[in-house]
């Protein structure tokens, strides 16, 4: 998998401040994890996973995630008004979710781990997704109403 730089992709700024929103979702995601998986094995946590990332696509679920986290409340109210649409607020969570699915096969302390990093480094985090995922982020960023600003139509 090739390894790019942040600052060579489109709007580096906007690139970060949504690479780090993503690595906040999945943190609160992780502790979701977590709490789905019965054990702390590579298999537990995949299905915690998979049921996690399903629960990211459904913005009905997320709701029932937020009130019972108010960490998980905070990080949907920044999603929110980063966002500036429900469509852009659902390509991030898509996003996360996929994101997620990168951490199949470890376990519950791997990916608290890998998730407190991500938010320390968001640039470095970034240059571990597939180059799908880093051209769903470039798409979301250019869309985002924090990268209009300053254009002229």
């Amino acid at each position: 998998m090739p390894i790019y730089s942040v600052s060579t992709l489109k709007g580096a700024g906007m690139l970060k401040l949504i690479g780090k929103s993503t690595a906040i979702i999945l943190f609160i995601a992780s502790l979701f994890c977590g709490a789905y998986a019965l054990a702390d094995d590579a298999s537990d946590m995949a299905g915690a996973i998979e049921k996690t990332q399903k629960d990211l696509r459904s913005s009905q679920t997320r709701q029932g995630m937020t009130k019972e986290s108010p960490e998980a409340a905070q990080v949907a109210e920044k999603v929110k008004s980063m966002s500036g649409s429900s469509a852009n607020e659902n390509e991030m969570y898509d996003l996360a979710a996929d994101v997620l699915g990168n951490m199949k096969g470890m376990s519950q302390e791997q990916l608290m781990k890998v998730m407190q990093e991500a938010q320390k480094d968001p640039e470095g985090f970034l240059k571990t997704w597939t180059p799908e995922q880093r051209k769903k982020l470039e798409g979301i960023a250019e869309r985002l109403p924090a990268s209009k600003k300053g254009k002229q139509p």
